[in-house]
């Protein structure tokens, strides 16, 4: 359900016309502030490890699929059938991260976990939306609840750089190093 503060809000962009991107973005991050009571710890543990690494202005909780998209949706993924339209209307992607222009570069979310039942929406969601992503041309990594305990420890040898380079295929083989010429944003 839609907090009825984010549809006045639009309401008032429609009125007022176009305004910034940045503007924009900057007033749906001040609105997700408003509403953190909704994260559980672990998501707000993430959003604080991803603000602190990608800088707090750079990442987004809660985008819609569709603006991560940029407000369209490829062909091919729209013609997929009610189902698809369904969960694209009314899903968020947990942490967006934006580029200097804000324009989404990559999505991080947590892994379902279905040990206690399987949501079929969810499971569709799941399945569809590394392809939507990535027609889109949007990265999309997911964390599983050990793997982020483990970022977190630390003792531990994994962190959040490790994890990204390995999740966005950024090891080089050839020599057993990492390859510096790529870019994680």
């Amino acid at each position: 359900m839609v907090p009825p503060i984010f549809a006045a809000v639009k309401v008032v962009l429609r009125l007022i016309g176009r305004v910034s991107v940045n503007w924009r973005l900057n007033l749906y991050q001040q609105l997700a502030c408003a509403f953190m009571s909704e994260m559980s710890l672990e998501e707000a543990q993430l959003f604080r490890v991803l603000g602190t690494f990608f800088g707090r202005d750079r990442v987004v909780w809660n985008m819609s699929v569709r603006a991560v998209c940029g407000g369209s949706l490829p062909p091919e993924i729209v013609q997929g059938g009610d189902g698809v339209a369904r969960w694209i209307g009314a899903a968020g992607c947990l942490f967006t991260i934006v580029d200097e222009d804000d324009v989404p570069k990559m999505v991080v979310e947590f892994a379902v976990d279905y040990d206690r039942s399987i949501d079929l929406d969810l499971l569709e969601r799941q399945h569809q939306l590394p392809k939507l992503l990535e027609s889109c041309g949007i990265r999309y990594v997911v964390v599983t609840n050990a793997e982020f305990q483990e970022i977190l420890d630390p003792q531990s040898s994994l962190d959040l750089v490790s994890l990204l380079r390995d999740r966005l295929g950024l090891f080089n083989e050839d020599d057993g190093d990492y390859d510096n010429d790529e870019d994680c944003s």
